[in-house]
């Protein structure tokens, strides 16, 4: 006793288990009036200390500096709570950057699968602050925007396009005649788009494939619930069965099961039909005072 001791040294325990167990020899310890410290440092001393309660004289009088810093009874200490307190540092420092990265991770994925929104809705609001203080139809520079892979360019330029400006004199955005050379992709189709009463998108496996094509479509689709109306015109160059169903994203299965869309014919008839009613879908075209088919992006 008074040996300043903190803990028990490890080669006496040591002695002290080879003497209980090699010889008869009954081994007795004093370590009472020794600042004996019970701590995560001193967990093996302690629970040596509680496996050898019969060889400590005073046992149940003796105190030791407890992690908190108050003094505790020895035979008192539950060691399983006296490791967890050891351990739930260790276990926040491991969990907090843990959960960060989690939720850092999170985050990053839904940025990725939400890109084209997130740019939309920037560019959207640039362009809001762009044509500040218009309200109404006016704000429109043209009837439509059509949007069509440029496989599939000689029908919408020869057949659609000319028969819309040729004969039913609408005012018809197209990255031919309107799109400046050297701008961003996404910005002009953005532009486009919120320059245009109307976006027509013909859908074909084509247009399915192509990742731009597929840009203005999830656009459209977000200018749509934009403006709170209907803006969308889906005509399909081919019969809907005919197109793979694991071309079919969310975005147009959407807009396909909500809305009706017109579908192209070889039979003149049932052209006759599909461009009364494309014009009916697309309203009076823009006075010729209003139109800008000369501008570009």
């Amino acid at each position: 006793s008074d040996n300043k001791l903190q803990e028990l040294p490890k080669n006496i325990q040591d002695i002290v288990d080879h003497l209980n167990h090699k010889s008869n020899v009954t081994v007795h310890i004093n370590v009472k009036n020794n600042p004996l410290i019970c701590s995560c440092n001193s967990f093996d001393f302690v629970s040596w200390m509680q496996d050898h309660s019969n060889n400590i004289a005073e046992w149940e009088n003796l105190e030791c500096l407890y992690t908190n810093y108050s003094k505790i009874k020895m035979h008192r200490i539950d060691l399983s709570v006296l490791k967890l307190s050891c351990w739930k540092p260790v276990i926040l420092a491991a969990t907090i950057p843990c959960g960060i990265m989690l939720i850092c991770g999170c985050i990053v994925i839904i940025i990725y699968r939400r890109r084209y929104k997130i740019h939309y809705l920037y560019l959207q609001l640039r362009a809001a602050l762009r044509r500040h203080g218009k309200d109404n139809d006016d704000e429109y520079d043209f009837d439509a925007f059509i949007s069509y892979s440029s496989l599939d360019k000689t029908w919408g330029l020869e057949t659609l396009y000319a028969t819309l400006v040729g004969i039913h004199h609408y005012s018809i955005c197209i990255d031919d005649r309107n799109f400046r050379p050297g701008a961003y992709i996404s910005d002009i189709i953005i532009d486009a788009i919120n320059r245009s009463n109307k976006v027509i998108l013909i859908i074909t496996q084509n247009f399915l494939r192509s990742k731009w094509c597929t840009y203005e479509l999830n656009m459209a689709r977000g200018e749509l619930a934009n403006r709170g109306r209907d803006c969308i015109i889906l005509i399909l160059k081919e019969p809907v069965h005919v197109l793979p169903k694991e071309l079919i994203t969310p975005t147009l299965q959407s807009l396909l099961d909500t809305r009706v869309y017109l579908e192209w014919s070889d039979d003149a008839d049932r052209q006759a039909v599909f461009w009364r009613k494309l014009c009916d879908a697309l309203g009076e075209p823009r006075p010729q005072n209003e139109r800008h088919e000369g501008s570009q992006y």
